[in-house]
């Protein structure tokens, strides 16, 4: 099973064999052995090169040694299974497609569960450091099985595997041929209620899996039903010092080019789509990857024009309330003024209604009363200094220059 290989074009086989003309621009990307990565690499290999870009293709049988050799700048590019936890520097340029987790026993007797499975088992779990093996190491722990209890197999040759527990790209036809006598193991059981299956459980508690049902008739040598098992996304990741530019174009090349790059892997669609959510995505995708699937998204302005329309009407309407309340208090401050112009003018009214001294010596002492109460009113603000105030104050002024002057005539005062 491990060894198990898509037939490639000519050109693609050749390009993987010898590398791709590795210059001084070359982009340098690590993949795995076990297909659909050499193909998908293969496909985006040519795909770049109609940008004059290289792409130097290395297979590495440990992810840990890829993602280690891209910290250190030794590499720019690679295909990964996605982590269980976020890798420091590290960036997705893509999810490319599921690897779905084959779980194969040769039993007579089907397992009855996950600890029936791996208890006494000699299981091949792929590479160490491998999602396929780290995720056999937690469920033992988490189904209270110890590690003395199971063996794991460095590989599926110097020893038959009692169960092979691998993630990776559909079975071809060869390797199922190379299969006979194992089972494929579901973690499902036929009276599970929707969602509430071992899968389900699994996913729950690792959220970078996902349940995948293999259908009916997929493999009908290795089961005779559906079966229910497990996936984990492919990713492309990058340094995160990747230039954004060259970032875009790989995004650009990659989602644009979807439909040709499966016709070497089918699910690729799944994943590689601009519809797929990468928000769940454990490595956080790169800037312009975001910026090329961001591209046609509406504005700001036009996503949120409703919302703005409701903000500006509330701002007009507030608006309009405050200066209708400004207008509304003017008004009375100037009305309160006007109040004690009337005063001023009925008093001008009597003092040219009479002639004798302490009849204006009352309408003087009048003036003052009026002028204070206004200063008054000033001081707390109850009235503005405006063009209201300047008449009262001109003509309260003018009223007092006529008392004082009636009043000089009349021989009442001396001075004012």
């Amino acid at each position: 099973m491990g060894r198990a290989r898509v037939a490639l074009p000519g050109g693609l086989a050749l390009l993987l064999l010898l590398g791709c003309s590795v210059d001084d621009t070359a982009l340098r990307l690590a993949v795995s052995t076990e297909e659909p990565a050499p193909a998908i690499a293969a496909a985006l290999s040519t795909a770049m090169a109609t940008r004059n870009l290289s792409i130097d293709v290395q297979t590495v049988s440990d992810p840990s040694v890829a993602i280690e050799k891209i910290r250190r700048l030794e590499l720019d590019l690679a295909i990964i299974e996605e982590p269980d936890r976020p890798l420091h520097g590290l960036l997705t340029l893509a999810p490319l497609y599921p690897s779905v987790l084959h779980v194969l026993h040769n039993r007579s007797e089907p397992p009855s569960g996950i600890a029936d499975l791996i208890r006494g088992a000699a299981i091949y779990a792929g590479p160490p450091g491998g999602a396929a093996q780290r995720l056999l190491i937690q469920l033992a722990v988490d189904f209270n099985i110890d590690g003395s209890e199971y063996q794991l197999l460095e590989n599926p040759w110097t020893q038959t595997p009692d169960v092979y527990f691998i993630f990776g790209g559909l079975l071809t036809e060869e390797s199922v041929a190379q299969l006979t006598g194992y089972r494929l193991f579901s973690f499902a059981d036929a009276d599970d209620a929707p969602g509430g299956s071992v899968a389900d459980g699994i996913a729950l508690k690792h959220h970078h899996l996902s349940p995948f049902l293999l259908p009916k008739g997929v493999y009908h040598t290795l089961a005779e039903g559906a079966v229910l098992t497990l996936s984990i996304r492919s990713i492309l990741i990058a340094q995160q010092g990747l230039d954004e530019d060259l970032a875009y174009d790989i995004a650009e090349t990659l989602f644009g080019q979807s439909q040709e790059i499966a016709l070497h892997y089918p699910l690729v669609t799944r994943e590689l789509n601009e519809n797929a959510q990468v928000t769940e995505l454990m490595l956080p995708l790169h800037e312009g990857t975001r910026r090329y699937l961001d591209r046609d998204r509406p504005g700001f302005v036009e996503r949120n024009v409703d919302v703005l329309a409701l903000y500006f009407t509330i701002l007009v309407t507030f608006v309009s309330i405050v200066v209708a309340l400004y207008r509304h208090r003017s008004q009375r401050r100037k009305d309160r003024v006007d109040v004690y112009y009337q005063r001023l003018l009925d008093i001008r009214d009597k003092m040219e209604q009479t002639a004798t001294g302490s009849r204006i010596d009352d309408c003087y002492d009048e003036v003052l009363t009026v002028q204070r109460e206004v200063f008054v009113l000033l001081i707390d603000e109850r009235i503005a200094a405006d063009s209201s105030l300047v008449a009262f104050v001109g003509l309260s002024g003018q009223i007092l220059n006529d008392l004082y002057l009636r009043s000089d005539n009349a021989g009442n005062k001396s001075q004012v």
